[in-house]
């Protein structure tokens, strides 16, 4: 039997990728510099300002006597390391309160975290040094593991280079700095094929409100077992920020979308040869010496986006599946097609995957949605035909297809579960979704208001609407309750992720993430299904109510800041929840549109205050330290106005000091 069924989910994709061969390092052992030498130290996440630099021996980690530097506003830094100095280096990039960074997914400068880690370590020194995302993965390896001598720290950056940017000669190289997305302001050389790629790598995180920063961060994780999966060793992820397994078709996507909005016709005539898109892969070869004084046990991941999925229990596991000598297992093969490029896919193994009833269509369908439905891109002509059904194995045939950023992307698998389905597993595996609501949902009416982010949606700004969430854990959206006509929209089931339930509306394109914090309805979040974010449903402030006020008023204080274009020197939070920025920039709390709680995001945990419909309007930005009690920085802005200015908190008095 054959199905045809639209479907709104992506399959697993992708598996790791190995190519053959290991690296052969005919580097000769460092030797002290004769001579005082200069170097030129380009940092980019995008073009970052106002950094500083230093250079210290990897051996030791001591800094360089008067190898120190700063970036400025042009983005680089030129250092002088003294004669007599021996390698290999470490190259690192010190935050200050006035850096920032140019974030390519968010087009606009970001402030850098005090708390950043971007490094390089070079065997020799070199007059051009790039420090980036791709060297941060590698140094983070090199340091985690406490090697230093040159042979290894080649090799470790060598593969880096080979999985996620073969086109480049090397990732130590300067990439050119990119601080906006202009037509031909990108060049056709190393320089600009590395800027493109690091702006691929960063889009990839565009859901993030520091997305570069975020891949940064899971992807130095990630690597530390030599292959990007999404786990590090068999810690997974909680809240990935990328499809592991789609991971290049994806970045390939991104990649070609990038390099085509410049229109420089020489550098996109040929994406795949310029880029090398089918060397691109998720394995480090020939690594495993080098790094076999990594304990991955003995490491600190506080800074991986929403930490790792709690350990489960495999014991218990097994005795609920009722399957304690027999695991059930689903495996994944066939091909996968991008830009016109076959990849044949090794097996990918999923455990505990009980195999569908053959004879129930919903069934089959339930467990390919299963795999699939946390990808969010929209996929077209999916198939799925049963090929064979036996008690020892059940193997079904799935294709299908999908756009992203213009790059059309098939795929020819099969899926086969073993053991096959025996008519005992029926009671383990009826498609149900055993996650529950929490009270802070369950039976609860709310009436919120949407603040667009971006175009996309059928619901406009300001527009009311009310969300129902049953016992059961369905959702009911009246989209106009003034008109009492009812509910228009019903959503039967959701998936749990973290402290989100997110409810997937196939209809109409949309997903609806529905955010927990602190055991209360934080807010829903609305996204086209297979794109962005298109906005936010929030409780509107109203008369003597104001949502969240208690977080501005807990911060009430008087904080002695600086900062470029802050006149006074000093910002007020009244008890009362008036925040006055500076001379002639005060806000009342009857000026309050909405107030969003972003203390649960863990690299720039914040409390922002809008006084405008959407985030182009005024508002304050109040970032805090990570004890979530007191304020470091504050970021006045007004986009339709072009104004932004930050300022960092040096002394305060009264609450939150």
């Amino acid at each position: 039997m054959k199905f045809n069924k639209p479907l709104q989910y992506l399959v697993l994709g992708l598996a790791l990728l190995s190519l053959p061969g290991c690296l052969d390092n005919d580097d000769d052992d460092p030797v002290p510099t004769q001579q005082d030498t200069q170097i030129t130290v380009t940092p980019s996440l995008g073009l970052i300002k106002n950094a500083n630099i230093q250079i210290l021996t990897l051996s030791n980690n001591q800094p360089v006597a008067g190898a120190t530097g700063s970036t400025g506003e042009s983005g680089s830094a030129t250092i002088t390391v003294p004669a007599g100095t021996t390698g290999p280096f470490l190259v690192e990039v010190l935050p200050t309160s006035d850096s920032e960074y140019f974030d390519e997914a968010k087009a606009a400068f970001l402030p850098l975290p005090s708390d950043t880690k971007l490094r390089a370590v070079l065997s020799n020194l070199q007059s051009q040094v790039g420090v980036t995302t791709l060297t941060e993965i590698a140094a983070n390896s090199i340091i985690s593991a406490n090697v230093s001598d040159a042979n290894s720290v080649n090799a470790v950056n060598e593969q880096i280079r080979k999985a996620l940017a073969p086109a480049l000669q090397s990732i130590l190289q300067a990439p050119q700095l990119i601080s906006e997305n202009a037509e031909g302001s990108v060049n056709n050389d190393q320089g600009g094929i590395y800027a493109v790629t690091l702006a691929a790598l960063a889009k990839l995180g565009s859901t993030q409100d520091n997305p570069a920063l975020a891949m940064l961060n899971s992807l130095k994780a990630d690597f530390l077992d030599n292959q990007l999966d999404g786990k590090v060793g068999d810690k997974a992820f909680q809240n990935p920020i990328y499809n592991a397994d789609s991971f290049i078709s994806d970045l390939s996507a991104q990649i070609t979308s990038y390099a085509n909005s410049f229109g420089v016709a020489e550098l996109i005539s040929d994406i795949n040869s310029t880029f090398l898109l089918n060397e691109i892969k998720k394995t480090l070869e020939g690594l495993e010496d080098i790094l076999n004084g990594l304990n991955l046990d003995d490491l600190n991941f506080d800074f991986i986006p929403d930490g790792f999925l709690p350990d489960d229990d495999d014991d218990d596991q097994d005795d609920d599946q009722g399957n304690d000598d027999t695991t059930a297992t689903l495996t994944i093969t066939g091909t996968t097609t991008t830009a016109g490029i076959t990849t044949d896919l090794p097996a990918i193994t999923v455990n505990n995957v009980p195999a569908p009833n053959p004879e129930d269509i919903n069934a089959i369908e339930q467990q390919i949605k299963t795999q699939v439905e946390s990808q969010g891109i929209t996929v077209t002509n999916l198939e799925f035909e049963l090929v064979s059904a036996s008690s020892e194995k059940v193997v079904v045939s799935v294709k299908y297809s999908f756009s992203t950023s213009g790059v059309t992307v098939t795929a020819d698998l099969t899926y086969t579960w073993t053991p096959g389905f025996t008519g005992d597993d029926a009671s383990d595996d009826d498609g149900s979704n055993d996650d529950m609501l929490p009270d802070a949902l369950s039976g609860k009416v709310f009436t919120l208001t949407f603040k667009i982010t971006e175009s996309g949606s059928s619901f406009t700004d300001g527009q009311k609407v009310m969300f129902t969430f049953s016992s059961s854990g369905k959702l009911f959206i009246d989209v106009d309750p003034d008109a009492s006509n009812g509910d228009e929209i019903t959503i039967d089931d959701f998936d749990k992720s973290g402290d989100e339930y997110n409810y997937s509306d196939e209809a109409n394109g949309f997903k609806y993430s529905v955010a927990v914090l602190d055991g209360k309805l934080h807010e829903i979040n609305l996204f086209a299904i297979g794109g962005g974010l298109l906005g936010q449903f929030v409780e509107q402030a109203s008369g003597d109510e104001i949502p969240n006020l208690e977080l501005v008023t807990a911060l009430a204080g008087t904080y002695t800041v600086t900062g470029e274009g802050h006149s006074r020197g000093t910002f007020i939070i009244g008890q009362d929840g008036t925040i006055d920025f500076d001379s002639g920039v005060s806000f009342a709390p009857s000026d309050i549109v909405a107030i969003f709680d972003r203390r649960n995001i863990t690299e720039e945990p914040r409390v922002q205050v809008n006084y405008g419909s959407d985030d182009s309007g005024p508002s304050i930005r109040i970032f805090l330290n990570s004890d979530l009690q007191t304020i470091k920085m504050i970021v006045y802005s007004n986009q339709n106005e072009g104004i932004e200015v930050s300022v960092t908190v040096q002394t305060a008095t009264g609450g939150g000091s």
